[in-house]
């Protein structure tokens, strides 16, 4: 797709955003100048995916609230700044590439039990098997596994949603419930504005009939993006 496509593409996806926006009467953040991004480009030694330039260009920078389901997605996302300052005192380099390019379920480096309760009686009884699943988790309970991506926002419980920087996958939104919950790294396999958009469609769905607000669902935290793994449970 030329750049000519891409920016009519996105524009015709802004339209659609602020139109939702302002029938929900979301009260979004300010934009940021893309001078500053430019200056942040530049002291960051990174390129940001276009997407998310026009998510904060063009919708709002940041929108993150103590209120669930506030501004933007769960906890909302962070504003640029944010999103910076939460990767310093994590220790993560953008600059590197992001080392996932599909879905990494921890268990399945160490065979985990698919039930629960014999994944707890093993892991109390069977030493071999405690032995793989400690040192799994360890190997993956460090933020330098994160290079190559960005916070995007907190979905609660240890678990963030991040947008991917560098790498095979820039652009994509990444869930990691890894580095705390031990879990695993899975792509939502849309970009920021897609994934903002659909959680506006289904704030809109729960205006039209509130009793479509609790939905229960296999890997919940990817429900505003495009994964096989996310089902919901009848």
């Amino acid at each position: 797709m030329n750049k000519n496509n891409e920016n009519v593409m996105y524009q015709h996806q802004v339209d659609r955003i602020l139109e939702k926006v302002e029938l929900l009467n979301i009260n979004l953040n300010p934009i940021i100048e893309s001078s500053i991004l430019q200056d942040i480009e530049i002291t960051q030694q990174i390129s940001l995916p276009d997407s998310y330039k026009v998510y904060l260009t063009k919708i709002q920078n940041g929108g993150a609230s103590d209120l669930l389901n506030n501004k933007g997605p769960y906890y909302g996302i962070y504003s640029i700044a944010e999103a910076i300052e939460k990767n310093s005192e994590w220790e993560i380099d953008m600059k590197q590439d992001f080392q996932f390019t599909t879905d990494l379920e921890l268990g399945d480096l160490y065979d985990a039990e698919q039930d629960l309760d014999k994944h707890i009686y093993r892991f109390e009884n069977d030493k071999e098997y405690q032995l793989k699943v400690q040192s799994v988790v360890e190997e993956y309970n460090n933020t330098s596994v994160l290079a190559g991506s960005l916070f995007v926002c907190e979905y609660g419980c240890g678990d963030y949603l991040r947008l991917v920087v560098s790498g095979q996958c820039a652009g994509q939104i990444w869930v990691d419930s890894g580095v705390i919950n031990g879990t695993g790294f899975y792509s939502l396999n849309v970009d920021i504005l897609t994934f903002y958009e659909n959680w506006l469609n289904r704030q809109i769905e729960i205006l039209k009939d509130p009793s479509k607000k609790l939905i229960n669902a296999w890997y919940s935290y990817l429900e505003f993006g495009n994964n096989s793994r996310y089902k919901i449970v009848p």
